[in-house]
């Protein structure tokens, strides 16, 4: 496949050059698709069930770190994407004893979520607000919202995501380092946001 190739070249590719590596290689920018499925594979490559040297999974990592990062700055994938995966993949290197070494700050649980949270479209407020809104919506919908019946349905280009959605996904992972955080305004802030998330 072109993703495993294309994998196997950035592995080769010096620390703080992938930017250039991808312009390269994608002159016309990538998809998200190819983003995701480098994500995926480095997964994958760095999980406790894969019989690889702690060098590589440590590479693997901070290449997932290094790509999260660059793909946001891109605009590759959505920020909300980067913030789902780097807690995905910070949540992965907690379930290594001894710990991965060599990691950067970004993935430890304090790095990733710290970093989660600059990604969160909206305030709090806000966000409560258009789940309110969107909840009236959904319990008085308009003519709009019914498909015609017998009639031609149009599907959009390109799915259009809410920074509301946005807000669901990033919080959807942020339990999964929650409980290791060292950084008590990090941890209160995390906490904050959790706690409303049973009101979107």
């Amino acid at each position: 496949m072109r993703e495993d190739s294309d994998l196997r070249e950035m592995r080769g590719v010096l620390r703080g050059q992938l930017a250039d590596w991808v312009s390269r290689r994608f002159p016309d920018g990538t998809s998200p698709q190819w983003w995701l499925s480098i994500f995926e594979s480095l997964e994958v490559s760095a999980s406790p069930f894969r019989e690889v040297t702690p060098e590589r999974r440590a590479e693997d990592l901070n290449l997932a770190a290094e790509a999260i990062l660059l793909a946001v700055k891109l605009g590759g994938v959505r920020a909300a994407i980067g913030a789902y995966w780097m807690l995905r993949i910070a949540a992965l290197a907690l379930r290594f004893d001894p710990p991965v070494p060599g990691l950067p700050r970004i993935l430890t649980p304090d790095g990733s979520a710290g970093w989660a949270l600059q990604q969160i479209p909206l305030t709090r407020e806000r966000a409560i607000a258009e789940s309110e809104t969107r909840r009236v919506e959904y319990l008085n919908p308009g003519e709009g919202f019914y498909a015609p019946v017998g009639g031609e349905v149009t599907l959009a280009g390109e799915v259009a995501f809410s920074e509301l959605q946005d807000v669901e996904l990033i919080l959807s992972a942020l339990p999964w380092v929650c409980s290791h955080l060292k950084d008590k305004e990090i941890e209160s802030n995390v906490r904050s946001w959790l706690e409303i998330r049973g009101n979107l």
